[in-house]
């Protein structure tokens, strides 16, 4: 008997096996593919092409900052480096990268931005601040009529190893 052997089943060469069985056995292959591998691999091309989603999410906050009115400042004179690290983190998880936002420690200038782990390693990602503010510690001012581009964003190699993103969330 001639046996047709398809992605590790083994079925008749010959008629009386339909099309529609090959797609059944197919789908549940990949079903089974998909759930054991529930986060599909990612690497820094997946960064790359959500970069004009992260720049629209920094630019948001960024319009939102309203210092006009020091008694209604929500940030009390800071700066929103952490409310686009968080954006940018956020548009990285929705698309299934895993990202945390991190600080200097209270190493030279106070800031965070945003560290990413894909498959071929640790990355991190940012806005410089004084691209959009001008200050020092926890004392910012908004710099106006700023227009983020993708080239506002840095993107960063901090480890080959994505196993090393522990070591820079601190988590």
């Amino acid at each position: 008997m001639n046996v047709l052997i398809r992605t590790g089943v083994q079925l008749p060469a010959a008629p009386p096996f339909s099309p529609s069985l090959l797609l059944f056995i197919d789908m549940s292959i990949l079903l089974k593919h998909l759930l054991e591998n529930e986060n599909p691999s990612k690497s820094i091309s997946d960064i790359k092409r959500l970069v004009p989603k992260m720049v629209r999410a920094a630019q948001k906050v960024y319009n939102e900052w309203d210092q006009s009115d020091p008694d209604n400042d929500e940030l009390c004179g800071g700066g929103i480096c952490q409310d686009i690290a968080d954006r940018i983190a956020s548009v990285l998880n929705s698309h299934g990268i895993d990202a945390a936002t991190v600080d200097n420690q209270g190493m030279g200038e106070q800031h965070v931005w945003t560290v990413a782990k894909v498959d071929d390693g640790v990355y991190e990602i940012d806005i410089p601040p004084n691209n959009y503010e001008r200050g020092g510690g926890y004392t910012w001012k908004k710099i106006p009529d700023v227009e983020f581009t993708p080239n506002s964003l840095y993107i960063g190699r901090l480890s080959v190893d994505p196993e090393d993103f522990e070591n820079y969330v601190g988590s």
